[in-house]
């Protein structure tokens, strides 16, 4: 039975395209991220990509790196695993480390990947993957109509069907935004991210008239502590409504659940984690409700990693595994995208070759 011997961090930087700008006062100009890698003892290695938020989770690159050295490194060393579950064990016993949201997902994730290679499994077998493709979405940035339009067509051109499109700055301009995005592209779907911003007395209205237009849902319409007001709005409106911010964890989701906020859950790997996020994919198809895969604005290594989670069998809504299009990176290696999906198989293929090339950096 393989051991973990070494966990290390190397940070890079990618630059964006252009920023991306959602919420109130969210903007992210470039990616600062971390890569983690964990290496066991007869010689697997497996790496996975921290994506530090300073403005969701409160994590930097710097902050990232330090608690893994001192306090979620150390523990693990030398400790044995052989199957999904050790690895989820071992991640258990660091959830006393308070919030690191990021950093103890990726570093779950590197240590997984690092077993799936000892054992010669592709993730997505060793993940349980049972479809062939998954249907991805991509984030459109706030901005003019014209940058929304561009942002769009850019995206559609690259094969993708699904947007989500940031909303909550300036509903009225939004909406008609929205409206000429359904008008020009006919074959294409919408939805909507608030960030939680929305006023409570006006978002079932707010939403209605969305849905009226076409939009398939919403996410995070309202703060997430105003958990009465987002019960009642899921009651009232007719949008389906998708839970993210009020779902960091497992925990939050089971009040999420008791409270019935929410018909569709966005489970993003980055933060949560394979081991986590298998428990939370579990939880919401025991409640009845609706999965897709987030990837919290990562580069192409952690949105193959997020895209081979979503190709489990209960995540039934698309995934948005695209963000490394926004990327300056190198895309080489990036599996394509046709008629708005991605093959598993490709995205196995990219992150073996990601892998191989990383190892040999990190």
């Amino acid at each position: 039975m393989p051991k973990i011997t070494r966990i290390s961090t190397r940070t890079y930087t990618v630059p964006l395209k252009a920023m991306l700008s959602w919420g109130g006062r969210h903007e992210l100009r470039q990616l600062d991220h971390v890569l983690i890698r964990a290496e066991l003892s007869d010689g697997a290695v497996g790496i996975a990509e921290a994506t530090p938020r300073p403005s969701i989770y409160g994590e930097t690159q710097a902050s990232l790196e330090a608690i893994i050295e001192g306090q979620l490194a150390p523990p693990l060393l030398g400790q044995a695993v052989d199957q999904f579950e050790s690895v989820a064990a071992l991640s258990a016993k660091l959830a006393h480390i308070k919030n690191n949201n990021t950093a103890r997902g990726a570093l779950d994730m590197a240590l997984h990947q690092a077993l799936a290679n000892s054992r010669g499994e592709s993730l997505a077998t060793y993940l349980g993957a049972s479809g062939e493709r998954i249907l991805l979405s991509t984030i459109v940035s706030t901005g003019s109509v014209e940058a929304v339009m561009a942002d769009v067509d850019a995206a559609y051109r690259a094969g993708l069907r699904v947007f989500k499109v940031k909303i909550g700055r300036d509903i009225e301009a939004e909406t008609e935004t929205i409206r000429r995005l359904v008008e020009t592209y006919p074959a294409a779907q919408f939805y909507v991210d608030a960030n939680e911003t929305l006023p409570s007395v006006e978002a079932a209205d707010i939403l209605d008239g969305l849905f009226e237009l076409g939009v398939l849902y919403c996410e995070e319409a309202l703060p997430a502590h105003q958990l009465r007001n987002r019960q009642e709005l899921r009651r009232d409106c007719k949008m389906p409504i998708i839970a993210d911010d009020s779902a960091f964890t497992l925990a939050d989701l089971e009040r999420e659940i008791d409270f019935e906020t929410f018909d569709i859950l966005n489970i993003k790997t980055a933060r949560t984690g394979f081991s986590e996020s298998r428990r939370m994919l579990d939880l919401a198809a025991q409640a009845g409700k609706d999965v897709m895969v987030g990837s919290q604005a990562s580069s192409l290594l952690g949105c193959v990693h997020a895209a081979l989670f979503a190709g489990h069998g209960t995540v039934n809504c698309p995934s948005e595994c695209s963000f490394y299009l926004k990327t300056e990176a190198d895309l080489t290696l990036a599996p394509p995208i046709v008629d708005g999906y991605m093959e598993l198989g490709a995205a196995g293929a990219a992150l073996s070759q990601m892998q191989a090339i990383l190892a040999r950096l990190t």
